[in-house]
């Protein structure tokens, strides 16, 4: 039987040059009804997981059977209330389960499989060089415990974010699985990584072998359907028939496919609250000119014509009108879905909520990250997150002991903070900490506090005190820092990277957040920055979207609100994939602002993409490969 026949529900087709083929109607159509109602993959394995938990008991159970046993018998039922536990996601009482057994009790394998146990727990519990320690030697396994250890592996990978390795791992561990249970989730597991791949990565990516290169062609057409869905249908079908003999199975397609045809509607009736007067009158119109751009360029594919959503925009910046009347009087116009509000205090009211007369997708975040609303979307341009990730991208390069120069304002001091917090999390030791002016050009003291350059100054006072004479003398910084993260602005970057190289720190790494770059090629303004590693949105470091030069063109005036404009595509796009998103926690929106996953609480989390000065310019850095950044050595920084 042919792969296009095995991916078809009905009678296939017969295929002529020439001729729109249409045979998967039957099965992507949004409107098409069948008397048997389709569940999701997730759902598919989630109940599978269930019963077979049910089939051999509860964790409490084998809790209770192992107080009422001794030796062997004993381990056993708490190795096995272990695992229950692991699968139900209660990954504290597992690993105290695992604390209490006894190894030497058991026999080798039984051994192996604790280890392989507490691997799997140290990965799901966010550790995973802890996983990788903990793994047994694998020639020591019998091929289904080398198989876990595998799997245990390809999740690390994805865990550090090395999503290709990870994907090809679990692509060449395929041939190893015989259950087909285990097969679906490893096949969800491939398409997770290939999901959290940049569009950059993805599109680049060469697979060795067909079964690679089909899963990359898949991944490449839904990606493209996240905003062109008008040949979805055909491109399946064709994928079809280039990889007859793939071994993804037809439930995962059929799954996949009609759940996302499903889930992605265009919204009837958008209104869109910005406060297009007052001081954030720029910013606004920047959001609205991206929102706008994208529907348009819908519209000249033809992707909106059958239902096309209207738009309106409404002036949320007069002050004597507040937000909610706005919104109210949004909805007795007719709005079904709402984009707003950029100002974080009405974004904390509504977090608030019980529920929403409809669903709300806010630009700005709540402080509290608990909200009761369902219908509540939170999607922005949020610092935290960019400083959370510079700190993951340091761990994953083993630098592990930092220090943070960032500017005393309330924003340079939130975006510090939120650095040390999960840089620590991960095991990193910040060693020293200093902030510095704003308003002032002057960071030589801050620095020289930094690396404790001011003790040896005070070293040199002290000899040539002792001695009566001048010394010659070359101040040696403090040694037990292996990278720095810096919080600035391009103008002040500008200034402090030279800085870093004259106090005898040029041989450190310097990560930042995008704030560093202005968001547009200034070679001669950012040659003081070569060295320095940064994340910014794809839409600056790799987009090729005919609307950056309609942007442009249209707007040049409004060229350091780019990020902004970016947002706005996002947020209209957004609109038409929540669904999808909502109902799949591996589902991501490839997006200009990042790769987009929505979070606990409905809370939309950006992925963004590495870059490191070189001459001048921004370098697009593969994050999802191990690499070494490129840095610049002092002879007199040993």
């Amino acid at each position: 039987m042919t792969r296009l026949s095995r991916l078809l529900p009905i009678r296939p087709y017969s295929l002529r040059p020439g001729l729109p083929t249409l045979c998967l109607c039957a099965l992507l159509s949004a409107c098409a009804t069948s008397p048997v109602e389709k569940k999701s993959l997730d759902e598919i394995l989630s109940n599978a997981d269930t019963e077979a938990a049910q089939d051999r008991g509860s964790a409490e159970y084998y809790i209770q059977l192992a107080s009422q046993n001794t030796g062997a018998e004993r381990q056993q039922y708490l190795l096995k209330a272990a695992e229950l536990l692991y699968q139900r996601g209660d990954l504290v009482t597992a690993q105290s389960q695992l604390s209490h057994l006894k190894p030497e009790a058991l026999a080798l394998q039984r051994q192996q499989d604790i280890q392989l146990l507490a691997a799997r727990i140290a990965v799901a519990s966010n550790n995973p060089a802890q996983a990788l320690a903990l793994i047994p030697d694998t020639s020591a396994l019998n091929p289904e415990q080398q198989l876990e250890a595998g799997m245990i592996r390809a999740n690390v990978d994805f865990a550090n974010g090395y999503f290709m390795r990870a994907a090809q791992s679990r692509i060449a561990l395929d041939r190893q699985i015989t259950s087909n249970l285990l097969r679906e989730r490893n096949h969800r597991g491939i398409w997770q990584a290939l999901s959290a791949l940049p569009d950059v990565n993805l599109n680049a990516a060469r697979g060795d072998d067909a079964i690679t290169r089909g899963w990359l062609d898949l991944a490449r057409i839904m990606r493209t359907a996240q905003t062109d869905i008008r040949d979805l249908q055909e491109a399946v079908l064709d994928w079809g028939t280039r990889y007859p003999q793939h071994p993804v199975s037809n439930a995962f397609i059929d799954s996949m496919l009609t759940e996302y045809i499903q889930r992605r509607a265009p919204s009837s009736g958008i209104a869109v609250l910005l406060p297009m007067s007052g001081k954030l009158k720029a910013i606004s119109e920047a959001i609205q000119n991206g929102f706008i751009s994208a529907y348009y360029q819908d519209k000249s594919r033809g992707l909106n014509i059958a239902s096309e959503p209207s738009i309106r925009f409404y002036d949320s910046g007069d002050a004597d009108v507040n937000f909610m009347q706005v919104y109210q009087q949004a909805i007795l116009n007719g709005a079904h879905t709402i984009v707003g509000s950029l100002d974080k205090s009405v974004v904390n009211r509504l977090a608030q909520q019980t529920e929403l007369d409809v669903p709300v997708l806010t630009l700005n975040y709540a402080e509290n990250p608990l909200s009761h609303a369902s219908n509540l979307y939170q999607f922005g341009l949020l610092p935290e997150d960019e400083a959370r990730q510079t700190a993951e991208l340091a761990v994953r390069q083993n630098k592990m002991h930092a220090a943070v120069l960032a500017p005393s304002s309330e924003w340079g001091q939130r975006i510090a903070a939120a650095f040390e917090q999960r840089y620590r999390e991960l095991g990193g030791e910040v060693m020293a900490s200093q902030f510095y002016a704003a308003d002032k050009d002057d960071y030589s003291w801050p620095i020289r506090r930094m690396f404790n350059l001011n003790q040896s100054d005070d070293r040199r006072r002290s000899i040539e005190h002792l001695l009566s004479e001048n010394v010659k003398f070359v101040p040696r910084r403090r040694q037990d820092v292996d990278m720095i993260f810096l919080v600035a602005t391009p103008r002040a970057a500008r200034s402090i990277m030279p800085a870093f190289k004259f106090h005898h720190a040029g041989g450190l790494p310097v990560y930042a957040t995008s704030h560093v770059y202005a968001g547009h090629l200034d070679p001669g303004a950012d040659l003081d920055l070569n060295g320095l590693i940064f994340c910014d949105l794809p839409w600056n470091l790799t987009s090729e979207n005919p609307l950056k030069k309609t942007f442009a063109q249209y707007w040049p005036a409004q060229k350091s609100y780019t990020r902004l404009f970016a947002l706005g595509i996002d947020s209209y796009h957004l609109l038409q994939n929540m669904s999808y998103l909502n109902h799949h926690n591996y589902a991501r929106f490839s997006g200009e602002t990042g790769n987009v996953q929505l979070g606990a609480h409905n809370r939309l989390h950006r992925e963004l993409v590495w870059a490191q000065f070189q001459r001048g310019v921004p370098v697009y850095l593969d994050t999802t490969v191990p690499f070494e950044p490129v840095i610049e050595r002092e002879a007199d920084d040993s």
